[in-house]
């Protein structure tokens, strides 16, 4: 992912396609699937992709619907993976599986927070909003 200067405003779905094969190379990785570590660019790609749509000009300004994304991808993430899993299992495989997405899932809110830092910094404290 290149610099921007002066860039063109990005639209939400240029900037979701581009978060979406983050978040997808993320999963892979804390699911222990192949998939190479995040490179120094990659990471500071994705943060500053983040960055990128937050620092835009109204009306082009995506922090509000970026925000509304972060929510999301967690929550599609409970529901599309780490539910079933634990759903089909019981008594103490069902705790087990608890046990090991809640693991999985820490890790994932630490590196996402990382990605989506300046949104934090900058809607989150400006809008009031906590989360």
């Amino acid at each position: 992912m290149s610099s921007r200067q002066n860039p063109e405003p990005m639209t939400i779905e240029e900037g979701c396609k581009l978060i979406d094969a983050a978040v997808t190379k993320l999963t892979r990785i804390i699911e222990g699937k192949p998939e190479p570590p995040f490179a120094s660019h990659e990471y500071i790609g994705n943060y500053t992709i983040v960055y990128n749509m937050c620092i835009q000009k109204p009306p082009y300004d995506l922090s509000g619907q970026l925000y509304e994304k972060y929510g999301a991808i967690f929550q599609d993430y409970d529901k599309d993976t780490i539910l079933p899993s634990i759903m089909e299992k019981h008594d103490e495989y069902m705790l087990r599986e608890l046990s090991r997405w809640s693991d999985i899932n820490k890790i994932m809110v630490r590196w996402l927070s990382h990605f989506f830092y300046y949104l934090d910094r900058y809607y989150i404290a400006r809008s009031g909003n906590s989360g």
